[in-house]
């Protein structure tokens, strides 16, 4: 077995040598080596007996739609430059129809370019335009005839095979049954047939020859690999015959595919084709050896490899006379504020990206001296994809829930308590970053003994004291928190500041200073103004915008 050193991806590849792939950010190099070693092992052994050496192995790489598998199979092909190596993009081929064609276009192209023999189909083979498998050729013919393929040999051939005179007579009262048009459309599917499964034996012979070759050239070593990605954005239909195609014609020992996929969504595919009830798992399970799924990868790192990360640089905003909340020393900051908020309802990588571009679409449209709170819309965005109904109520001040205590007695359930009831506590407890500098306030001398820095705020805090703050028609006063005793009442701002003014810095919880800060901002800098009709009409503006992968 070829011995394989650990894969680094912390730099981009070669544009030089390769297609540009970036730098890795989600930790998968680790993966990728030891799947190569997997496949390698599985692929061409030496250590087993001569004949079992070369196997044929097909591993069905599992990722949600959006979790970055493209550009994994993409830079692991890179790796593997000792090996004959085959991409395939099955959704950028699904137009031609043909998933054989697919894929021998692909091995002849591609593995042309690194043998250093010829790599050509023969003649005799060249009528096999539709090379599916049996399976699905017999599925074809009965649609059109009404009958399977035993059926017609038992049609055709049963008077010249001869046998007893009650089996001719059958055979004769089952020839009469049909018309000459339908016996003769039989007799070609049957040629047809014939014609296609001695082309699909020429066909592996010569695949069976390359593997051969390819063990004898200096510098490549084997299995070859075959990366077949993207299959589950193809048409049902076709992405079930690239797997009979892949199954039944390219068994070929020596050969090892990876055939990368969110297998949930291609359970869905099968079934849009065999119905509801049918067992899409188990019939997925007679394509492959075996199945990895990639981990769910750390959102933070992962938005900031998918996101436009320009829409949160200070220069952007500047620029555009703009400003966001929270203010954040960079944009990797304001995705890991997002990811927070994201993780904490545990929606999907592919949905993540969704909301994230979302936000970013709303920034870019914001005219000149607005403001937008980001984790309000990211909060409102994660509740609409998860409960469209809370959403509603919440984004209309409708929202009212009531339960029954021990004593039978009804009580009311605040908007924060019912959205943390269904939040993790390790979710709940993370911590939001908020860069403030205390200086640009100037109106109270107290304020300005904070010092510029970043402060934090749990997640479950934001919820009670900002979220939920926003959406509430009643909002808790800082001015009765505090106690004051004049006649005549101070102004928001001036309560704001006096709660500030009014802490001790040293023995102050690190949540209760930043809560006051926000709540201080809010009035200041005016986000007070942005009210639920305004974050209505952010949410739906942008939510026809849905991530569709990358391009």
């Amino acid at each position: 077995m070829a011995d394989i050193n650990d894969f680094d991806w912390s730099t981009p590849s070669n544009r030089k040598i390769d297609e540009y792939v970036p730098a890795d950010k989600l930790d998968r190099a680790r993966y990728a080596t030891f799947l190569t070693r997997l496949l390698i092992q599985e692929g061409f052994d030496e250590n087993r007996p001569q004949e079992e050496q070369k196997r044929n192995y097909v591993l069905n790489l599992n990722a949600e739609w959006g979790a970055g598998k493209t550009y994994f199979l993409k830079r692991w092909s890179q790796e593997l430059k000792n090996f004959p190596v085959v991409y395939i993009d099955a959704w950028q081929q699904d137009y031609s129809d043909d998933p054989f064609l697919t894929v021998i276009a692909g091995i002849i192209k591609q593995l042309s370019a690194q043998a250093n023999f010829a790599i050509t189909i023969p003649n005799r083979a060249a009528s096999i335009f539709k090379a599916v498998a049996p399976a699905i050729a017999q599925g074809l013919t009965k649609k059109i005839t009404g009958i399977n393929l035993d059926e017609l040999n038992t049609l055709l051939f049963s008077d010249d095979e001869g046998g007893e005179t009650e089996n001719v007579e059958s055979s004769k009262q089952n020839s009469s049954a049909f018309s000459p048009a339908v016996k003769a459309l039989a007799q070609n599917l049957i040629k047809e047939h014939e014609a296609k499964s001695k082309s699909i034996e020429v066909i592996k012979s010569k695949l069976a020859y390359w593997v051969s070759k390819f063990e004898q050239q200096e510098g490549k070593k084997l299995p070859i690999f075959v990366f077949i990605d993207e299959l589950d954005r193809c048409r049902p239909s076709y992405a079930v015959e690239m797997l009979e195609t892949i199954k039944h014609i390219f068994d070929v020992k020596g050969i090892v595919f990876v055939v990368a996929t969110d297998t949930e969504q291609l359970q869905h595919t099968i079934k849009s084709i065999y119905g509801e009830g049918f067992d899409a798992k188990v019939y997925l399970g007679r394509f492959f050896n075996s199945r990895y799924s990639l981990k769910r990868p750390v959102l933070k790192d992962f938005l900031s490899v998918h996101s436009d990360t320009t829409k949160f640089e200070s220069a952007y905003l500047e620029s555009k006379n703009i400003e966001l909340l929270p203010c954040t020393e960079t944009p990797e900051i304001a995705l890991a504020n997002i990811s927070i908020v994201l993780d904490a309802f545990q929606v999907s990588a592919r949905t993540a990206i969704q909301i994230t571009e979302r936000i970013t679409a709303i920034i870019a449209n914001l005219p000149s001296g607005k403001k937008v709170d980001v984790l309000v819309l990211a909060v409102l965005f994660c509740i609409y994809e998860k409960d469209l109904p809370l959403y509603e109520e919440i984004i209309s001040g409708r929202f009212k829930r009531t339960e029954q205590n021990n004593k039978g007695e009804i009580r009311d359930i605040s908007l924060p308590d019912f959205l943390q009831r269904n939040i993790l506590k390790e979710h709940l407890s993370t911590e939001l970053a908020y860069l403030i500098d205390p200086q640009i306030y100037q109106s109270d001398y107290r304020i300005n003994r904070f010092s510029k820095k970043v402060y934090f705020i749990s997640f479950s805090n934001f919820i009670k004291n900002v979220f939920s703050g926003v959406f509430l028609s009643e909002v808790s006063s800082l001015y009765n928190f505090m106690g004051r005793s004049e006649k005549r009442p101070p102004t928001k701002l001036q309560q704001a500041e006096e709660a500030l003014g009014g802490l001790n810095r040293n023995n102050s919880k690190p949540d209760e200073v930043t809560i006051l800060w926000v709540k201080y901002i809010y009035i200041h800098d005016g986000y007070t103004k942005i009210e639920k009709e305004h974050y209505r009409d952010f949410v739906e503006l942008s939510l026809p915008l849905d991530y569709m992968g990358d391009s």
